[in-house]
């Protein structure tokens, strides 16, 4: 349903029908659901030229920093990062596919003819490094045989990974009043993409290569991100009040888009120790789009930090058990928690709320059962949780063995009392009677005697 509203939405936004564009960005706004982390208390918060933008860490999804991301917008060919993505799950790299068409897409390309073939493999190469609308056409018929199956495709992938507001009528990002997404979705896209270790290998690449083909020369190519490459005079940004390469070391990938009514956009991803951020800048104006994401992510290196918060297998309790061959069993973490905080949050920051069973456990006890869980918190916000599991099994045991030595000695010693009592009772009704008989006898001898 919201991804509907959207949808309608924005047709009206992205036409600026000016009577209604203040109360749909309000209402884009109320409806977007973006997870952003509230614990980033930094008294510094960047300041982005472009309209829309986010900052995800690659490991957790934690989104660290949210302009307007929410909101519906063109996202070029960006797109290009998910058909590679759809391409990738529904094909081999090995496969070879002969062009006997012409593909009659416009704006960037390969300039593919008929009578070459490529195999798989140099298409996405072509697609995401050179950003080819005709590698893009070529891909989609060859996974689903129509551009508009692909495109199916596409839309249901993406729902898959959360990406809720994002409806893509092509796959390469040409304009399209129904070719839309947001800043927030083509993160995680970008996220789910860079788990892939070809995806990374050739978003990383500065340059491609293609050997001459029967009908093209060799085709050389520079990446149209440059971020992996850009340096001198014609390569320069506005930078903190200077002037630098748009060139970065740290960022290995991932793709750019420019249309006239995307503007421009870029999404980046940068690799800083043992951490990975993701950058979407989108609809900015010229190198504006280089120096908004080499703030998001230098934001994220600097204020930002990884901390475990607890390993698999940690002990956290031991709870007590009932009839069975143990009488405690500990419970231990069932999974790690990793999670980013803010640099100036402190371990005695984070609180740590374990539950665990109100009663005592009755065997058997199985071995991995969920009885409880452990959340950590920072003031209000959920850093992360993890059940915690039973470590090991305890079995029941027969009701015969669940009674101590002490139980059976105290039963034994009633009965010996109970015994004693008995043999008491019975010489002493014994020495009575025998009285009894003497008083008898003793009696008779004095009738005689009378």
């Amino acid at each position: 349903m919201k991804t509907f509203i959207h949808h309608r939405l924005t047709n009206c936004l992205l036409h600026k029908k000016p009577l209604i564009n203040i109360l749909i960005a309000i209402l884009l706004m109320i409806i977007s659901n973006i997870p952003v982390y509230a614990a980033t208390n930094s008294a510094y918060r960047p300041e982005l030229v472009a309209p829309r933008a986010v900052l995800m860490d690659a490991e957790t999804g934690t989104v660290l920093y949210n302009k307007n991301a929410g909101e519906i917008t063109y996202p070029a060919s960006t797109t290009k990062i998910l058909t590679a993505l759809v391409v990738l799950e529904h094909a081999s790299l090995e496969d070879v596919i002969a062009i006997d068409y012409e593909p009659g897409v416009t704006g960037s390309s390969m300039y593919i003819v008929p009578g070459e073939a490529f195999t798989v493999e140099t298409l996405l190469k072509g697609l995401l490094i050179r950003s080819g609308n005709d590698a893009a056409e070529i891909l989609a018929r060859h996974v689903s045989g129509s551009v508009e199956a692909f495109v199916a495709l596409m839309n249901q992938h993406a729902a898959s990974i959360g990406a809720v507001n994002t409806h893509f009528t092509n796959p390469h990002g040409l304009p399209d009043e129904n070719h839309v997404t947001t800043a927030y979705d083509l993160a995680l896209i970008a996220r789910e993409a860079m788990k892939n270790e070809f995806f990374r290998e050739v978003v990383s690449s500065p340059s491609l290569i293609i050997p001459p083909t029967s009908e093209t020369d060799q085709r050389v190519y520079h990446n149209s991100n440059r971020f992996l490459w850009g340096k001198g005079p014609s390569h320069q940004m506005m930078y903190q009040g200077l002037y630098t390469n748009i060139y970065y070391e740290p960022v290995d990938g991932i793709k750019t888009g420019y249309t006239h009514s995307a503007r421009n956009c870029l999404v980046s991803s940068a690799q800083f120790n043992d951490s990975r951020y993701i950058a979407v800048v989108l609809n900015a104006e010229q190198e504006n789009v280089y120096s908004d994401s080499r703030t998001l992510l230098d934001y994220g290196l600097q204020y930002f930090h990884r901390i475990q918060l607890v390993e698999d297998g940690t002990q956290m309790a031991m709870v007590t058990v009932v009839q069975g061959d143990d009488e405690a069993v500990p419970l231990v973490t069932e999974g790690s928690i990793e999670q980013i905080v803010p640099r100036n949050i402190l371990p005695s920051d984070i609180i740590m709320d374990i539950q665990l069973p109100e009663d005592d456990l009755v065997a058997p006890v199985e071995q991995n059962a969920i009885l409880g869980h452990v959340r950590y918190y920072y003031g209000d916000e959920l850093l992360g949780e993890v059940n915690l599991v039973t470590d090991n099994a305890v079995e029941a045991i027969p009701v015969y063995q669940q009674i101590s030595w002490g139980y059976y000695a105290t039963v034994a010693l009633g009965i010996v009392f109970i015994l004693w009592q008995v043999f008491v009772f019975r010489l002493r009704q014994k020495k009575r009677k025998h009285r009894r008989l003497q008083r008898a006898r003793r009696y008779q001898r004095s009738e005689s005697f009378d």
